[in-house]
């Protein structure tokens, strides 16, 4: 999942958003489909860092935490 979301340069993650979230959009009044898309895919990516992160956790250093870190602002 992290491999593909990296590889995706900004329209094509534009049209991801945009496809996940006129999906979502369908079934809420709350917000947009834009909107909705980019908080699904931030929380994907967060949710992958969190199980990739959780399987070293007895290897984990100082390194992997500023890199998760780093990676989390970055969206």
């Amino acid at each position: 999942m992290l491999s593909f979301l990296a590889e995706l340069d900004d329209q094509q993650r534009d049209a991801v958003t945009k496809v996940i979230g006129d999906a979502l959009a369908h079934d809420t009044l709350v917000a947009g489909g834009r909107y909705l898309g980019q908080l699904w895919l931030r929380d994907a990516e967060t949710t992958a860092w969190h199980v990739l992160l959780a399987r070293r956790r007895l290897h984990e250093t100082g390194d992997d935490r500023k890199r998760f870190f780093a990676s989390w602002g970055d969206t």
